[in-house]
């Protein structure tokens, strides 16, 4: 009889300890990148600090972005903390998905929020603010709803190995009668990737992403910001009405898609299969002389693991004077039960020392004194990240008709790279389809 008294109050302190566990577990969703990678290298430290279990579910960007979605529209609360894009602000802010920060703020004890002015205030701005009254976007006051988690945009990389080969050099310099040197513009970015097309030496001039799944998108969008385009008339990704203009079908539009056509000839890899993480991995190959990649993938190009760095490559802002604004924000979930814990983790997260330790492991942070520690400057894309960052604007759609716009241009500009429609039809075609789709998103 004693042994089983004894054992029923074993399992009795199992199960409240279980129980305490539970009701002291937050459940963070995210795409398994260097962003959430980066959070969890601080488990450990945070959860020996509070009382506070921490349950990370990296997924890959396709599925976090679905069972974030599956979970918010089924009120099921199977997640605290959704790590999402700005483009999916829109959906969580008018479907009532999410805490704002002021309602955030009025249930926390802390009043120290410091941090805000140190944050990228343009970055904050795209990814973490929205309509007070989204039934009204025309006029309507905007408030901030989240932190941004980081800060993010597309950089240019190239192997230095490439570029510093003094037979290379000459060879442009025999050719053009300039010095090699990393593009600044369009038409240097150009020339260089014609110049390293040698096939001969299975060398290619430039690894472009042509995938679905938005990765064709963000890069195209990339050149046109180059020429000066937009996809809408807005100064927010965010932003938008019924009567917003759809401008993918003029001059500056036009020249950009040739443009990215025109590339073609020196391109690496099966363009409409490569992502991301095939473009890293063609670029690691060593036989491509530049790249356009996300500022959150680099950490994957350069690290080799055992602390060491592959010295192959260096970084520069994107061709031209702007930048690309991207990243995204922790959006506490309305159906956590423990909403306090939520917005003290996200606090302890956007400390500066946490900051400069998440950097080292890969985050692009969205707070700027971070990037000025010694340590940090150390990484090799940390000052053209800076740069980025500093410059940065609006360029991709995140209104509720971002999948619409993603989805049709990434079709196009598909169809015009294969030659099965001109860049003028293609571009008007989508034009058409998004102005006919995107009408209900504001019924």
């Amino acid at each position: 009889m004693r042994n089983k008294l004894l054992l029923a109050a074993l399992l009795l302190t199992v199960f409240i300890s279980s129980c305490s566990n539970n009701e002291n577990k937050i459940t963070i969703i995210g795409e398994n990148s260097s962003t959430i990678q980066s959070m969890q290298t601080l488990k450990s430290d945070y959860e020996k600090k509070s009382s506070v279990k921490l349950d990370f579910k990296p997924n890959t960007f396709e599925d976090a972005f679905n069972k974030a979605n599956q979970d918010f529209a089924n009120k099921t609360g199977l997640y605290d903390i959704v790590l999402q894009y700005n483009f999916s602000l829109s959906s969580f802010v008018r479907n009532n998905y999410v805490y704002n920060l002021n309602e955030l703020k009025s249930q926390s004890d802390s009043k120290n929020y410091s941090f805000e002015n140190d944050l990228f205030q343009n970055v904050w701005k795209e990814v973490g603010y929205y309509y007070a009254d989204p039934s009204k976007p025309d006029g309507s006051k905007i408030q901030p709803i989240s932190y941004p988690f980081a800060a993010n945009t597309m950089l240019l990389v190239y192997n230095k190995e490439l570029f510093n080969d003094p037979a290379q050099k000459q060879a442009f310099r025999n050719k053009y009668g300039i010095e090699l040197a990393v593009p600044k513009d369009l038409e240097s970015f150009k020339k260089v990737a014609e110049f390293f097309t040698q096939p001969d030496k299975n060398l290619y001039g430039v690894a472009l992403q042509g995938s679905t799944g938005g990765w064709l998108y963000y890069e195209w969008c990339s050149f046109l910001q180059g020429f000066g385009g937009k996809v809408l008339d807005k100064d927010q990704g965010w932003e938008g009405s019924a009567s917003t203009s759809v401008l993918i079908a003029n001059e500056q539009a036009v020249a950009a898609t040739n443009y990215y056509k025109s590339l073609k000839p020196f391109n690496a890899g099966n363009f409409t299969t490569v992502d991301g993480v095939e473009e890293r991995r063609i670029l690691k190959k060593g036989n491509v002389a530049m790249g356009i990649i996300w500022s959150d993938y680099m950490w994957g190009l350069i690290n080799n693991g055992n602390g060491k760095i592959d010295p192959r490559f260096g970084f520069a802002p994107t061709p031209g004077n702007k930048s690309m604004i991207a990243g995204g924000a922790f959006f506490v979930n309305k159906q956590s039960k423990h909403v306090k814990e939520d917005f003290i983790y996200v606090q302890y997260l956007l400390q500066k020392d946490n900051q400069i330790k998440m950097v080292q492991q890969g985050l692009c942070s969205p707070l700027k004194s971070a990037y000025d520690a010694p340590e940090v400057q150390k990484i090799p894309y940390v000052p053209a990240l800076k740069i980025s960052l500093d410059r940065a604007e609006y360029m991709l759609e995140a209104g509720p008709d971002a999948d619409l716009i993603n989805n049709v241009i990434t079709t196009y500009i598909q169809k015009i790279w294969n030659n099965e429609i001109s860049v003028e039809d293609g571009l008007k075609k989508a034009k058409d389809e998004i102005e006919k789709g995107r009408i209900k998103f504001y019924q």
